[in-house]
């Protein structure tokens, strides 16, 4: 039985929450603008009484004072332009471990999709046996008529051989109300010819993506395998048209 692969592990990084971010601005703004109103009152003050030599010294005092909180003020809004940056970091950190928890459930809902077919390989349901031809999975793509499909075929059996053979798959429905079959080489770029070769031990996997013409509306899926080795056996299967859920 083929091994299966093992998830890939991933670190999850926590990153910090700053809810005072918010608060520390809005003081930092407001001692720079208490900053300013008072410089502006002082150098006014000083500049009405005259140019006098104690004005003119109480002048150049002030306007040191002045540029020294210019540079605070310059200093504050870089403070503040570093508290966006780091906003912005955490939330784009926040956006990727989002995306990573999706990114991860994904592959779980895979792994256990896998899980729940190999067992069924084990310990198969019912009394199927021999060479089992599973329900097709199709799953609605985001443009319009894409779809994706996933066709399994396996062998149920105490002591298992090659199997080879072909398959072949029609979709019917209707085209501009008129009755239509639809091989499926015709409408998925992946398949090259109607007959699917088939050769495996356990079971072979065919998947893909069709796309169906606009006035087409399918019914049901129509399925045969022909089995050639190691003993000859035809098998024909009709599945209503079911979506999955993406």
């Amino acid at each position: 039985m083929p091994a299966v692969k093992q998830s890939k592990q991933y670190a999850m990084a926590v990153v910090p929450h700053r809810p005072y971010l918010k608060a520390f601005k809005i003081l930092l703004f407001c001692i720079f603008f208490a900053l300013a109103v008072a410089a502006s009152y002082f150098i006014g003050r000083y500049y009405n009484v005259g140019f006098s030599g104690k004005t003119t010294e109480a002048y150049a005092t002030l306007n040191a004072l002045y540029k020294q909180e210019l540079a605070n003020a310059s200093k504050f809004e870089q403070q503040i332009a570093n508290l966006n940056l780091a906003t912005e970091v955490d939330r784009k950190a926040n956006t990727a471990v989002r995306a990573k928890v999706v990114e991860l459930e994904t592959e779980l809902a895979d792994l256990k999709q896998n899980n729940t077919f190999y067992r069924s390989l084990m310990r198969p349901a019912g009394g199927d046996k021999g060479i089992v031809v599973d329900p097709p999975s199709v799953i609605q793509k985001n443009t319009a008529g894409e779809y994706k499909y996933n066709l399994v075929v396996k062998q149920i059996v105490a002591k298992h051989q090659k199997v080879s053979g072909y398959l072949t798959l029609v979709l019917v429905g209707k085209q501009a109300g008129i009755r239509a079959n639809l091989l499926l080489k015709d409408i998925s770029s992946d398949v090259a010819d109607e007959r699917i070769r088939l050769s495996f031990k356990y079971f072979q996997r065919i998947e893909g993506y069709m796309t169906l013409p606009e006035d087409f509306v399918p019914e049901k899926i129509e399925m045969k395998v022909v089995v050639e080795s190691p003993k000859k056996a035809v098998i024909d299967k009709k599945f209503g048209w079911l979506l999955k859920e993406s």
